[in-house]
């Protein structure tokens, strides 16, 4: 070998590998040198040039490994990359395009190259030009005179004037999927593109997807931890919270200081009257929360509920009609997040966040914690109304047995015998308070009155009646004692007290022991039973009148039956009679079997029948599953 040849050859590889550096050395350009085809060295020579340019490919392709493992970000990467992309393929410039997944359009996302700013952001729509084939095919193109390929899209060309002398075209895919596509411009120093840029190309491009779909993947984690963090943060702001602390007010007051906003508010929607209340607020103005009522339709809150799509606005001027906008709103941004809240597919609320700290806008990551949130607090929010309602319940409960004890008490005591007629009484509410009632009065030494009565309904409104009736019932009996007048008279007050259609039905009997009568009239009640000991004839009394409570004025019958010793007197509610009904609550059947079981005790004391009665009672109607009020009041004479 030529001493000379030797030298240049040598000279040419440190150049390649030391740039500038070697230039200083040996004071020679590379392109001065040029290789001899008679030279006996020259395939030496294009041996060692083949072997530099694998070096460089190998830099580069270190370099590029290297900006792909760092903690660059994403658009500092690609650039990296488009950069490296440029030099190796000697070109004028060098663009990534990404694939819109929506719409499948590519958008030039990092252009390097003459114009690159401004060409920045522009989209080739889907299909269209070599890069949407490129796309489409998912298989490189080269184009060394595009103006004259019909495939040509020379729109950006034409916007921008610029000229495309010739290009390639890469797909960028990561297994399989398409992440966009490389697209390399204007060679420099040669008139195009051959196979081996194909090549270069194509690694340069995969490298990219890679890069993309794994800082993508990274991205995607790096949020859901935060989002994790965030709600976590929530989670525990509210398990520390204290026994006697409102956990709606420091799930606010956590999700303030998580998402660094000044203000933020949970409103709930009242179905009684129609209304988004605020349940609890952080920031808020006092006139906010003075009313803490929110207009349904001309708020923007009311707005979400009603449609039932959050809200990300970053311009609250230009995005949002002016008529949901509040006046004098002292708001430090324009931003704002409102988002339903949901439970079980019914919108129950609104959660709303504005003033950022650090005056920014609102965004995706901030729209999904709140909306993670909302599914959370809506869960919460049930659960506490449940202990509300489980609450008030327990008090209802405490209250009702309070009331059922008052009413024991407000029904006087019959007593066990009077003037030689022994006496027993019965009564159980379908309910834990109930509408029947008795009563018992000494008129005088050988008088004495006696009652039933059921009100219509049963429960809290029938006990409430019920004691305003036998109010009534007792003044008038000391005006006027007679069964036709106490029920004329005590008919006109019932009627004005009666709300919603009550009434009271009433069977009333004055007896007269020294006389042997039985003076009697009914309002509208059942039949009741007088029952011949001797011969075991059962008389069911009954006279012609209204239940008291349906019209202002009304007049009533009243009838005398003599009784003799031995025989009984049987007052009933028809609960009595519908239990022993069956299952059809059948009164005519109840009423025989009744007769039938008092007609087996006639030879015993009125109180054996009682207590007969009750366990068929609770046998008959299983014991809580009572259809109506139960009341009996059995005499023997």
């Amino acid at each position: 070998m030529y001493p000379s040849t030797l030298f240049r050859t040598v000279n040419l590889l440190l150049f390649r590998m030391y740039k500038r550096v070697i230039y200083c050395v040996f004071f020679m350009d590379y392109n001065q040198v040029t290789i001899d085809k008679k030279d006996p060295d020259a395939k030496l020579y294009a041996k060692g040039a083949n072997t530099i340019k694998r070096r460089i490919e190998i830099s580069d392709i270190k370099s590029i490994n290297e900006k792909i493992n760092s903690t660059m970000s994403l658009a500092g990467l690609l650039k990296a990359i488009m950069d490296s992309a440029k030099e190796l393929l000697n070109s004028e410039g060098c663009s990534l395009l990404l694939s819109d997944q929506k719409t499948g359009d590519l958008i030039f996302d990092v252009v390097i190259g003459n114009k690159g700013d401004i060409i920045r952001g522009e989209r080739v729509p889907k299909g269209k030009g070599i890069a949407g084939l490129v796309a489409a095919k998912m298989e490189p193109v080269i184009s060394n005179d595009p103006h004259k390929d019909s495939r040509w899209y020379n729109d950006i060309d034409q916007k921008y004037q610029f000229t495309t002398r010739n290009l390639i075209c890469v797909p960028m895919l990561v297994m399989g999927d398409l992440i966009g596509v490389l697209e390399v411009v204007n060679a420099i120093g040669r008139d195009g593109y051959d196979e081996t840029d194909i090549e270069q190309a194509g690694y340069i491009a995969s490298q990219a997807a890679i890069a993309i779909n794994n800082r993508r993947l990274y991205d995607e984690l790096s949020t859901r931890i935060e989002e994790l963090t965030a709600l976590y943060e929530v989670a525990q702001s509210i398990s520390l919270a204290g026994p006697d602390d409102d956990i709606i007010d420091n799930i606010c007051k956590s999700l303030a200081e998580t998402m660094k906003v000044r203000r933020v508010s949970i409103l709930f929607y009242n179905e009684d009257d129609r209304r988004l209340n605020v349940e609890s607020a952080f920031g808020l103005p006092d006139s906010v929360m003075n009313s803490r009522e929110i207009d349904m339709k001309s708020s923007i809150a009311g707005h979400v509920f009603r449609s039932g799509d959050p809200m990300l606005v970053s311009d609250i001027k230009h995005e949002v009609p002016a008529a949901m906008v509040i006046e004098g709103r002292n708001y430090l941004t324009d931003s704002f997040i409102s988002v339903p809240i949901r439970y079980k597919n019914k919108i129950i609320g609104v959660i709303s966040c504005t003033d950022k700290n650090n005056g920014r806008n609102f965004d995706s990551f901030d729209l999904r914690i709140v909306t993670t949130l909302s599914s959370q607090v809506s869960q919460i929010y049930n659960n506490l109304l449940n202990q509300r309602i489980a609450e008030n319940q327990r008090m209802l409960s405490r209250d009702i047995v309070i009331a059922a004890e008052i009413q024991k008490k407000f029904l006087r005591l019959i007593p066990d015998a009077f003037n030689g007629h022994k006496l027993a009484y019965f009564t159980r509410p379908a309910r834990s308070v109930g509408g029947d009632f008795y009563d018992f009065s000494r008129l005088n030494e050988n008088k004495y009155s006696i009652l039933v009565a059921d009100i219509s309904g049963k429960g809290i409104p029938a006990a409430l009646f019920m004691g305003s009736a036998l109010n009534i019932v007792r003044a008038e009996r000391r005006i006027d004692s007679t069964p036709a007048g106490l029920l004329k008279n005590a008919n006109r007050y019932i009627f004005q007290d009666s709300e919603n259609g009550m009434f009271v039905t009433l069977f009333y009997a004055v007896i007269d022991a020294h006389n042997k009568l039985i003076t009697y009239a009914s309002a509208g009640h059942n039949d009741q039973m007088l029952v011949r000991s001797q011969s075991r004839e059962v008389v069911m009394l009954n006279t012609e009148g209204k239940a008291l409570g349906l019209a202002a004025e009304e007049t009533f019958e009243e009838r005398v039956i003599l009784y003799e010793p031995g025989d009984w007197l049987v007052l009933y509610t028809d609960g009595v009679t519908e239990c022993f009904g069956g299952d059809r609550m059948d009164v005519g059947h109840g009423e025989r079997k009744l007769a039938e079981i008092v007609l087996r005790f006639l030879d015993e004391n009125p109180e054996n029948l009682i207590d007969y009665l009750k366990q068929n009672f609770m046998t008959a109607c299983r014991d809580s599953d009572l259809n109506d009020d139960i009341s009996i009041v059995a005499i023997k004479f």
